[in-house]
């Protein structure tokens, strides 16, 4: 070989070398795009539909799965009380890591390349013929705690003797995001949930109710609030004492919720008292919601004591406030006003015998300028 065909070698060399190494950085500057994205989600739903949802397209995928390890069940209560349902077969929830063993035989490690059918249905149930994949474990403290998958429909995409530094990085991200939004995500439950019953807290309500009167006077709906109160919970707790008492509220809280729907907000108020709001629900609806919260609760029998069965009852005041009938207004005082409205029919229902729905129409009356007024009222009573 001459010195002139040495030099064209060497240039050929040397191109194959430049392009390879634009196309890392092209490939590095891609994940890190991602990563950042990654990094600036502050709540799971973010991260999950930047997961299974954009990354398909950001990364040029037939498929994308993600299994999360959720030994205790935790994350998954956690995740129906947000509302993250909505992903299907591309979230997976595990008790253990058996499912992932197959995957990960000895070590932690990104694996590349094709996948046996079975594993494939599995992994990426619904998304036909995966022909290459990657599956990147998720770690945290030397843990397993989930896997990630990505699949493509092309053989080159993903072949066992390429590099996975970037992959591996990307996993690392992935973990570490995963465990910041989960725990972000039950720090912020506690600050708004009742520890004992697992609803709504007061003050998680009274930030809904300023939401909910913006919402109901922008659009113009109406509004019910309704207070929801145990009868005869001072003699529950003297005669079967106060672990019974938290069982019976645990119990009602419950039950109430089986009896909303899924745009209504329940909250423990205080001691033995919960409170519910119902959007868009005129006073009629809202009366049915109320009858139908009594009749359930009216039915129960909770086992306290061994064999001792409590039966408790509930009176319930609700009061509407529909504002199509009475154009901008203070929503301070409305809101106050409302739950005035409920609190005294509430109270009215317990002087009338107990175990009964009372309700009223609210409206702020134009002469208030610091307190509110009722007007119209209307009753309805069950025994």
């Amino acid at each position: 070989m001459n010195l002139e065909q040495e030099n064209k070698r060497l240039q050929g060399t040397v191109k194959l070398l430049l392009r390879r190494i634009e196309q890392n950085h092209s490939i590095q500057q891609h994940f890190h795009t991602f990563e950042f994205k990654l990094l600036a989600c502050q709540c799971l739903r973010d991260l999950l539909n930047l997961l299974l949802i954009e990354a398909q397209r950001h990364f040029n995928l037939s498929a994308v799965s993600l299994v999360i390890i959720d030994s205790d069940y935790s994350i998954r209560e956690l995740m129906d009380q947000l509302d993250l349902t909505d992903y299907g077969s591309c979230l997976q929830m595990r008790n253990g890591v058996d499912f992932l063993a197959t995957l990960y035989p000895q070590q932690h490690e990104v694996t590349l390349g094709d996948m046996d059918v079975l594993t494939a249905g599995r992994i990426f149930p619904g998304a036909g013929r995966v022909v290459s994949s990657a599956c990147m474990p998720l770690v945290r403290q030397d843990k397993l705690v989930g896997s990630l998958h990505f699949a493509s429909d092309s053989t080159e995409r993903f072949q066992p003797d390429m590099a996975t530094d970037f992959l591996s990085h990307l996993a690392s991200i992935v973990s570490l995001c995963l465990e910041n939004c989960i725990g972000r995500e039950h720090l912020s439950r506690q600050g708004k949930v009742d520890m004992l019953t697992q609803v709504n807290n007061r003050r998680s309500f009274e930030a809904e109710l300023e939401r909910e009167l913006e919402r109901a006077q922008r659009n113009q709906e109406p509004l019910s609030c309704m207070f929801v109160d145990v009868d005869h919970f001072k003699q529950i707790n003297d005669q079967f004492g106060h672990q019974a008492g938290d069982l019976v509220l645990k119990h009602l809280a419950y039950e109430v919720s089986l009896q909303l729907r899924k745009t209504d907000f329940l909250a423990r108020y205080g001691g033995e008292e919960f409170v519910v709001l119902a959007p868009r629900c005129p006073q009629t609806n809202a009366e049915r919601l109320a009858e139908r919260i009594r009749a359930a609760i009216e039915k129960m029998a909770i086992d306290v004591c061994g064999s001792k069965k409590v039966r408790p009852t509930v009176s319930v005041g609700l009061a509407t406030w529909c504002p199509k009938q009475q154009g901008r207004c203070d929503l301070q005082l409305v809101g106050h006003g409302l739950l005035a409205a409920a609190d005294e029919v509430m109270y009215q229902a317990k002087r009338g015998g107990r175990n009964r729905v009372l309700s009223q129409r609210y409206e702020l009356l134009e002469s208030a300028a610091s307190s509110s007024g009722l007007s119209g009222a209307s009753a309805k009573a069950s025994q």
